[in-house]
């Protein structure tokens, strides 16, 4: 490889990392320095090895859920029953191993039960013309109400041996965990910015109406957005099922879909549609992570941890507010 071509792919590199860490990036990267130098300063700990690992493991759980909800909402869309379909996917998962299904079968078919519940979110926003928010909000209530009538409220043991080490396990140090939400989410950045799909995701959520007077099929496209966040939704659950052991009715719930919606919107994720990148979500997946791992090591009451995301999250879609005028004013003036 030439001196030139090298310079040229550390330009290139340096250039990506460089668009991740400004802009709406540049604010939550900074925010997690501040927060790990605070932590470090009060509680040694917090730069160490093994409090390292524990932030990435659970910031996995918001991150795989995000990819989805970032495809989606870049798409225009919205998805507020992941929450319940978190608990749905591991709970299905879960009955399917008590039952004798191999678990590796298990897994697939209890993403696909999630992929189905994003199926009937997109039928009824697409088809009966239902709302996003009426539609996912009403599917978080009977999502979740009928895994609790499932189970009784109770959670679901004895799993294969096998599946616990799915979500136990590490290769050379690294959860598996971390490694699923890496692969993740570059298949969803590569789809999202290298495919057909990615590129009328965008114009979709940019312009509905002009997407759809160029030929792209926005009914087939909005749909398969609604799987892809129902499924990861599913998959995150069954992730935190094998790596605690134990599938719980009660996981998830509007707290969880919430948080997941607001690392993808701090993550620099437009709530109006078009905008929106996997690796800012990320980004705003750490931060939420950090934040819990703070206040733990802090001593500090880990309710705050709702009173923090509350407000970053208004402030998140303040930014976004004004960022969508000034990108209108801008193509006004242009």
């Amino acid at each position: 490889m030439s001196t030139v071509t090298v310079r040229a792919v550390l330009r290139t590199g340096s250039g990506r990392a460089a668009r991740l860490l400004t802009g709406p990036q540049a604010g939550v990267f900074a925010a997690i320095v501040v927060l790990l130098a605070i932590t470090q300063a009060r509680n040694p700990v917090a730069l160490q090895s093994d409090n390292l690992i524990e932030i990435l493991r659970s910031t996995v759980t918001y991150f795989i859920a995000g990819c989805g909800a970032t495809m989606l909402l870049v798409g225009g869309g919205l998805d507020l029953s992941i929450g319940s379909v978190f608990a749905a996917g591991a709970v299905a998962a879960g009955m399917l191993m008590n039952h004798g299904v191999p678990w590796p079968a298990a897994i697939v078919l209890g993403v696909a039960v999630g992929g189905l519940l994003g199926a009937l979110n997109a039928f009824l926003v697409i088809v009966a013309q239902v709302p996003p928010f009426i539609t996912t909000l009403g599917s978080f209530f009977a999502v979740n109400g009928l895994v609790t009538v499932l189970t009784e409220g109770n959670p679901l043991f004895d799993f294969p041996e096998g599946f616990g080490r799915a979500g136990q396990g590490e290769i050379g140090g690294i959860p598996y965990l971390v490694v699923y939400a890496v692969v993740a989410g570059v298949l969803c950045h590569l789809v999202l910015e290298k495919t057909r799909f990615g590129y009328d995701t965008r114009a979709i959520g940019g312009n509905e109406s002009a997407a759809l007077a160029n030929g792209v099929a926005v009914d087939r496209v909005k749909t398969w957005l609604y799987v892809i966040s129902g499924g990861t939704a599913a998959l995150c659950g069954i992730l935190l099922a094998a790596r605690l052991s134990s599938a719980d009715p009660n996981s998830g719930g509007s707290s969880f879909a919430f948080q997941v919606l607001a690392a993808t919107i701090i993550g620099g994720t437009s709530l109006f549609g078009g905008v929106g990148s996997v690796g800012g979500t990320a980004l705003g997946a750490l931060l939420f992570s950090v934040l819990a791992n703070t206040l733990v090591l802090t001593r500090v009451n880990p309710l705050w941890q709702n009173v923090a995301t509350g407000t970053v999250l208004v402030l998140a879609v303040m930014v976004d507010q004004a960022r969508r005028r000034r990108r209108f004013r801008t193509g006004r003036s242009g």
